[in-house]
């Protein structure tokens, strides 16, 4: 059993805005990351967001997404991490992702991509690799639980592929989606080019 972690209690300040919010074609842009996790091979997916964050809430609920609530979303992404991590059985999954919620190009078959790559059992790291570059969702074999519970700050599993390189397993992906993700105005211009040019393309 494989969970997803989608990160979406972020405050959004270089941009300036709920980003997740945002309208990207006839879905929000986390919509389009929730919907890729739903027809994946994943188990579980838990959507973390803010305290009274209404809109959110109710996107998690479309989505048949397991709803938790991170008081304190401001002291970075560390306590997101951990609030989803409580909710998972280290008896009932085997791995779990962290995705990342402004990231709306990520696909199923990325992340089937990756939970075919997993060897359960082995603490593995599978972080996908587009042309060289590191990008997420990465898949956490479950015996990372611990030590990602001691993580504070903004920080995320980077600390934890920076800390244990021997662990890491190395997916090539041809896909740039695990690269580009919104942080700024600029980054979501983009992203509304880039979504016209694929619905052209299909």
């Amino acid at each position: 059993m494989i969970a997803g972690i989608i990160l979406g209690a972020g405050e959004g300040k270089r941009i300036g805005k709920s980003k997740l919010n945002l309208p990207l074609g006839n879905k929000k842009v986390v919509e389009w990351v929730l919907q890729a996790a739903g027809q994946s091979f994943l188990n579980k997916i838990i959507l973390v967001i803010r305290p009274n964050d209404i809109d959110m809430l109710e996107i998690g609920k479309k989505w048949e997404a397991e709803i938790v609530i991170n008081p304190d979303f401001h002291k970075g992404m560390s306590t997101s991490i951990q609030e989803a991590l409580k909710k998972i059985d280290l008896q009932d999954v085997e791995g779990f992702f962290l995705i990342l919620g402004d990231q709306p190009f990520i696909t199923s078959s990325i992340i089937n991509q990756l939970v075919i790559s997993f060897s359960p059992g082995k603490s593995e790291i599978v972080v996908p690799y587009y042309k060289g570059r590191r990008g997420n969702p990465v898949l956490f074999d479950i015996s990372w639980k611990e030590e990602l519970m001691t993580i504070t700050g903004d920080v995320g599993g980077r600390v934890l592929i920076k800390a244990h390189p021997e662990r890491v397993k190395k997916v090539k992906v041809l896909d740039e989606a695990i690269i580009l993700d919104i942080d700024e105005e600029e980054d979501y211009l983009k992203a509304k080019k880039r979504f016209i040019l694929l619905k052209q393309e299909d």
